[in-house]
This record gives C-alpha cells, structure tokens and sequence, in this order.
C-alpha cells in the first residue's frame, strides 16, 4: 500500500488531502491542479480529485483449494479496475461539503462475485457535511470512510478494489494533546449495481480518545465501542450480537527504535452465550540510519477462539471492521490465531519501498475453526472433520513493493505464499496458495 507523506499532498483519506499551497494566487498551476480551489461565489471554494487503479491477480488454490460449487476455478487470474472522483467544498472557514463516487469492476475471473469487495457499478462512496467550531471541535455527518489505530477495529479497508464506508455522525475534539472522537456509524454494505449500497444493518456506537503522554516516547489511545448485529456466524451459527469492545494501544513515534502494544478485550451477548474474548498485538521495530532505510521489526497476534462449544460462553474475537491483516493471499482474518511475525521494510531507492516478512500461523483454541477478513468461518471446510485437534494453520510468505513515479503516479508488485499447516490439510484440501498482484494508480 503506498500512503503519501504530507509533502505529497494527496491523502489516502481523501477528504484529508493537503493542497493549501495551490490557495496562493503567486502559484502557477499546472495541470490537474487547475482543479484546486477554483473560487465559487463568495468566499467558496471547490476542489476536484479522483483515482484510478488497475490490479492484475493471480490466485492459485483459493482458500486451499477448499471453494464453494458454484466456483469454476481455484486457480485463476483476475483484473480489479477501481474509478473514484471527488469534490470539496469549502463554503466558508467553518463549513464544508465533501462528496465521493465510487465504480468497481472485476474482469477475467469466472467464479462468482462477492460485490463487497469486488465490484460496485457505481455508488456513492462518501457524501458529509462537516462544521468546525473555534478550532477544537469538529461535527461530521454524513457517508465517510473511517481509520482508527492500526486499522485493527475500524477502517477503510484499502486493499479490496470496493473501500468500505460507514453513514452516521463523529464528533471530533483535539487540543493538538489530546483528541476524543464520539461516534455513532453503520458500516455501508456495497452491493453490484448503481446506487443499491445499503446500511443500517451493523450499527456502532462509542468514543476513541488519543493522548500524547510523552512526546515521541509514549502515545495512548484507548476506546469503547458497543456493537450490535444480526448479520454474524460463530461456529457456523448466527443469532444476535451486542458486543461490547474495549482496548488500550501504547506506541511510540520516534525515528529509530519503535514499538507498539494493544490489547482488547470483548464482551456481551450473542444469543444465549456470554461473550468473553480478547486480542493482544505487539510490534517492536529498530531502524538503521543507513541511505537505504534498513527497518527490522517483530511484530506477534494473540486472538481468541472459542474454547468450548458446548459451555454457554462464546470466546471468538470479532475482528469488526479492521482491515485484512494478512493481506490479500491469507483467507485469514484476525480471530482464533496466534502469529509470529519477523519483518524487514528497506528502501534501495529513494521512490522505492519494499517489505518482506514471515508470518507462522495457527489456531489459538483447537475448539475453533478459522475466519476470514469479513468474519465468515471457512475453516473446517463443508463435510470436512470438525473435531481436529491440530493448530498450524500454516506459514505465510510476503514480498511488497511501491515504487513512486511522481506524487500522482504509482506502481507495485506484492507476492504471498502460503504453504498449508497441518490443521488445513486435516480440514479441506489443504493445498498451498500463491499470490501475485501487478497494481498501477493514478491519484491527483
């Protein structure tokens, strides 16, 4: 994933995107920055962006090889071809009205779609009024796209060709010290078709609060989040959920030695059963001041599964909407696992990035199958042995690079293997998967 630093001026956010400088009437524009700030009446405003990306995949032996009938193909190549366009208005210094359209498409795989993530004809992606008052506080309402933390519990979700969204109202508080954000968010459920997307099916509702404790040394956030769903499975089953999350995440901003600890625990109901589940992540990362920008980290996950499914407590994590962990290739969401993570991030020149790392993988409750990044359990597969009382659910290989042509212009290449722990090839088919995406973006 290529984020862009501030000097670049385009924001994954896009409603963050910083072009003040185009404001000066001394600045000569040049091409699409003839859009920044054309004047409306008054003291209006309005700014026009978009994006264009193109993703070659292949995918051999989807999810083990474990697909459901209606699939043609495990192994296959597929193209995801993302349009996006906006406009920010700036009526006056305190108001502004930001609105965003979204086109998705998938070509070449035959196997069925899964809208959510892999086409959208077209919908609105983001539409929000926003008001400021006396520079502390700031009042959203409307469709915008979200990201807290780590992306480990609420996010945009930027890896899929469809970027996740939520409708409701956040209200933002920042001294610069301290931020708090009170919010109340249903995530959008993105459909096929024009303008179908639907809401109102999850709802959220709590506070997220950051604190600078000690400037670079030590960074607070902690949250609350009460979640409520009829639309989840654990074990296969689904019911009604009413879960209530809490977490504390600790971490450090300094430009050699890093870290990073967060830890959430879960509970609540889910039909009859108690919920009582909890995750622990940790990152520690040392940086050599060398011209290629050696960076060594090891990061590790400890997330809950269900320990008993005959007690009258449910011990699953769910992951809510935090991006997918483990990339593209791993049909493996956070939840039920345990991983152990050595990573390397360097960069041989200056507009290239790479990362390679290792993830060792497996089940924390042998009471528990595997779920994806969308919480669908897909492991043990359909008529496979439930009762495996094995937990290497196997060791994931990455290879990521972002090369950055210009501000606007990108280009990546990321390849995974996934080589199938013993609990997969007792659960399914239990083939190995490989990955390999070619990605091109256009961002101005």
């Amino acid at each position: 994933m290529v984020v862009f630093s501030a000097a670049g001026q385009v924001n994954l956010l896009r409603y963050n995107d910083n072009f003040d400088y185009l404001k000066k009437d001394s600045v000569s524009k040049k091409g699409t920055e003839k859009l920044k700030f054309m004047k409306l009446a008054g003291s209006s405003v309005i700014s026009i962006g978009g994006e264009l990306r193109e993703q070659l995949q292949y995918y051999r032996n989807i999810n083990f090889g474990d697909v459901p009938a209606s699939f043609r193909r495990s192994t296959t190549w597929q193209l995801w071809q993302r349009v996006m366009v906006h406009a920010n208005m700036e009526i006056n210094k305190s108001t502004r009205l930001f609105a965003q359209l979204g086109s998705t498409h998938r070509f070449i795989n035959p196997n069925p779609l899964t809208p959510e993530i892999d086409q959208n004809d077209l919908g609105l992606q983001q539409a929000f009024i926003e008001y400021k008052h006396k520079n502390n506080w700031l009042l959203r309402a409307g469709r915008q796209e979200l990201s807290y933390g780590s992306h480990r519990l609420i996010t945009f979700r930027e890896g899929p060709n469809t970027r996740l969204a939520f409708d409701g109202v956040i209200l933002k508080y920042n001294t610069g010290k301290i931020k708090i954000d009170l919010l109340a968010i249903s995530p959008v459920i993105s459909k096929k078709g024009l303008f179908d997307d639907q809401a109102f099916k999850d709802r959220l509702a709590g506070i997220y609060l950051s604190e600078a404790m000690i400037p670079t040394w030590l960074h607070l956030d902690y949250y609350f989040i009460s979640f409520h769903s009829k639309r989840r499975q654990y074990q296969f089953t689904g019911g009604n959920e009413n879960r209530e999350v809490t977490g504390l995440r600790l971490f450090s901003e300094r430009s050699i030695l890093n870290y990073e600890l967060e830890a959430t625990y879960q509970f609540g109901k889910f039909n009859k059963l108690h919920i009582s589940a909890y995750g622990i992540s940790f990152d520690v990362n040392y940086k050599f001041m060398l011209p290629e920008n050696v960076l060594i980290g090891l990061a590790c996950n400890y997330v809950t599964g269900d320990r008993n499914n005959s007690d009258k407590q449910l011990n699953t994590y769910n992951l809510l909407f935090a991006k997918p962990q483990y990339g593209l290739a791993a049909p493996i969401g956070a939840t039920n696992i345990v991983t152990v993570n050595p990573y390397l991030k360097f960069n041989p020149a200056r507009k290239i990035n790479v990362y390679a790392g290792v993830n060792f993988m497996w089940r924390q409750s042998n009471q528990d199958g595997i779920y994806s990044p969308g919480a669908i359990e897909m492991h043990p597969a359909t008529g496979e042995v439930v009762g495996s009382a094995k937990k290497q659910i196997g060791t994931l290989w990455v290879m990521e690079s972002n090369y950055l042509l210009t501000k606007y212009v990108s280009f990546s290449i990321d390849a995974s293997y996934l080589a199938a722990g013993s609990y997969i090839r007792q659960t399914g088919k239990g083939k190995d998967i490989m990955y390999v995406s070619f990605k091109a973006g256009y961002r101005f």
